[in-house]
């Protein structure tokens, strides 16, 4: 757990699972964060799917370095799916909603 609670006195420091983090940056940077988020998401889908659905229609494509990207491209799917979105999602936001348990899943 990287929030230490302690007792603050100035009120700079907030947790990162209740309070928007604008100390840390400007609110515009937590949108032009989520519109990059949102552009990957937007390309990241398709071009992972195609990849993935290409390699499994066609059995000529089935080489040992072909199956490497296709780990890759499973992968990254993955990472769009569960990574990219919740970025996404807490930048919208400018902090943490998903809380500590969030944190910790």
């Amino acid at each position: 757990n990287f929030y230490i609670p302690m007792s603050n006195k100035t009120g700079v420091v907030r947790s990162p699972f209740e309070y928007t983090q604008y100390y840390l940056a400007e609110p515009w940077q937590y949108s032009l964060l989520a519109a990059y988020m949102f552009m990957l998401i937007l390309l990241g889908l398709p071009i992972n799917f195609m990849t993935l659905y290409v390699t499994i229609q066609h059995k000529k494509l089935r080489t040992p370095l072909n199956y490497i990207l296709l780990n890759l491209a499973f992968a990254n799917h993955f990472m769009v799916l569960c990574g990219f979105t919740v970025t996404l999602y807490t930048s919208l936001h400018g902090y943490f909603v998903f809380g500590p348990t969030g944190c910790y899943v």
